[in-house]
């Protein structure tokens, strides 16, 4: 598959597709969310502000087991443009947020494809996709999101790579370090209704897809991050925007450092000892 010829005006085509759900902030959701990120569950009662970085958890792709592709995402061509790049991947957001959810609330998610574009990088062609996303309470704008997926092939890179990202000069002001369990891994797939195998299945994420072991998300990395950096201001984030620079493995110790900036806002960034920097971002307040 070196040589792919892609038709990116088939692919634009797609630019405007839209599909609406529905999902409920439910206590469940709360706890299992908490917990999943090692947090005390607690008992959280209706009305109480949900935990930053849920709405990855709400209104997922629900399709049912024969049409998933190989990878066990939803088969390209329904939702998503037919990509005809094998890997795909959670390469960043924009996030806006202009209310806070809250425990109970009745979920109305638009998703529409915004952008289309292709690339050449060190790897080869790259495709990425952009979706935006609202999330509706009682028909009032509260979340909105523009996230970038990013689509490429395969290479023999991927498997001998040894390139370490260098780390931004540090001022860290706050510190979290969090081991990547595999069963964390496994209970944000399961909560988020994410079956992407390269979270789960070792095998696959090693031997068919060249990594080293399962593959950490990137929405719960960015979370990780969101959270961090509203612990160190004690007050919740109004835009976040974030995006990935390295993949992420289970079984690392995963850091997580922030930094003031002189606008009164943070950056973040996570970091591995293996890879150096693995995701950026910037919190607004």
């Amino acid at each position: 598959m070196n040589n792919i010829d892609i038709d990116i005006d088939e692919l634009k085509s797609w630019i405007g597709n839209e599909e609406v759900a529905y999902d409920e902030v439910s206590t469940n959701l709360e706890t299992r969310f908490r917990a999943t990120l090692d947090q005390d569950p607690g008992m959280p009662q209706r009305g109480e502000i949900a935990s930053s970085g849920l709405h990855w958890a709400l209104a997922p792709a629900v399709v049912k087991l024969s049409l998933l592709g190989k990878d066990s995402h939803p088969k390209k061509g329904e939702f998503l443009p037919p990509v005809p790049l094998p890997r795909r991947m959670w390469a960043g957001c924009q996030t806006k947020f202009f209310k806070p959810l809250r425990i109970g609330d009745q979920i109305k998610k638009i998703s529409s494809v915004f952008d289309i574009n292709l690339k050449n990088g060190k790897s080869g062609l790259l495709c990425f996709v952009t979706a935006k996303y609202e999330f509706y309470v009682n028909e009032e704008l509260v979340i909105e999101e523009f996230h970038d997926l990013v689509y490429r092939n395969f290479s023999k890179e991927d498997k001998d790579k040894k390139n370490i990202n260098t780390l931004p000069v540090s001022n860290s002001v706050y510190k979290e370090k969090i081991h990547t369990h595999p069963t964390m891994l496994f209970r944000y797939s399961a909560i988020t209704f994410n079956g992407h195998r390269i979270h789960y299945d070792y095998p696959y994420s090693t031997k068919e897809e060249g990594y080293q072991d399962l593959v950490f998300h990137g929405p719960l990395q960015a979370t990780l991050m969101l959270q961090a950096a509203e612990r160190y201001k004690k007050k919740r984030v109004s835009y976040f925007s974030h995006r990935g620079v390295a993949p992420v493995f289970a079984n690392q110790d995963l850091f997580i450092d922030v930094e003031n900036k002189s606008d009164g806002n943070v950056n973040c960034f996570t970091s591995t000892e293996n890879a150096g920097m693995t995701m950026k971002a910037e919190a607004v307040f």
